[in-house]
């Protein structure tokens, strides 16, 4: 009697086994699936994060040490090189920043400061050069394009206004610009974050901001000045943006207001 019981116990186990081991193959591929699309969702929600802001442009109205935008990019690494852009359009004649990159060991990691009309003061880990650009010959204001490009083997910078590169120069060779970025849109940064000054403020509007964390080659950056920027998806030989304007990461500080772009 003890031996059929056993017997039969050992015969109901290895059924069970036997059905368990099918129920799994079958809902396998289900339980992959159900991975795959939990992958997709958490990536949507990602994205959703991230706001296209093609077609418009940050308006800052007026002078203020409180209005700004704070950018917001996942920089897991120092960055050996880089190259940053973004479109203004001010009638604004003193000086002004239009992109400001401080970290706790250093207020000017990155820092385009129109001083004047016709001068770029330019900062990477902390130190300067200026630039001469030629006076515009449109009548009055226009939007400007401007590109600044470096690479820390050489420490050349390249600075492009309007599809125009400028002589080449060198600042900061060796350098890594840190992680821990405040990265900022219309004002200046004289401390982390803060010890901001209204008569360097940006007054007027302001868009298409990328940073990729690359050098971009000569063609890639007339292209951007003729607003057709280079994007993974079609040229394969350019990274995706750490700051991308049809993908933003962002925040509004104070007097900034997001809207369509005129022309």
């Amino acid at each position: 009697a003890f031996e059929q019981t056993f017997w039969k116990a050992e015969r109901r186990r290895a059924l069970w086994c036997q059905r368990s081991t099918l129920w799994l193959s079958a809902h396998r591929d289900n339980m992959e699936q159900v991975r795959l699309w939990t992958l997709i969702f958490l990536g949507l929600l990602g994205a959703l994060a991230q706001t296209s802001l093609d077609g418009k442009v940050f308006v800052f109205p007026k002078s203020s040490t409180s209005a700004y935008v704070l950018l917001k990019p996942h920089m897991p690494e120092p960055l050996h090189q880089f190259t940053a852009c973004l479109r203004f359009y001010t009638d604004l004649t003193r000086e002004f920043s239009l992109l400001s990159c401080s970290s706790k060991n250093v207020d000017n990691e990155i820092l385009i400061l129109k001083h004047r009309p016709t001068v770029y003061n330019i900062y990477v880990g902390g130190n300067s050069l200026s630039y001469t650009v030629p006076a515009n010959t449109d009548q009055g204001s226009h939007w400007e394009n401007v590109c600044l490009a470096w690479n820390s083997t050489t420490g050349i910078i390249q600075l492009w206004v309007d599809g125009l590169a400028l002589p080449r120069k060198g600042l900061s060779k060796g350098y890594a610009v840190r992680t821990n970025l405040v990265m900022m849109l219309g004002q200046e940064q004289d401390s982390y974050g803060g010890r901001l000054d209204e008569q360097q403020s940006f007054v007027g509007e302001m868009a298409d901001v990328y940073i990729w964390d690359t050098v971009l080659p000569p063609e890639q950056l007339r292209r951007i000045w003729r607003k057709n920027v280079p994007t993974p998806l079609v040229d394969w030989m350019v990274p995706t943006p750490l700051v991308n304007w049809t993908a933003l990461n962002f925040e509004i500080k104070g007097y900034v207001v997001l809207e369509p772009a005129l022309d």
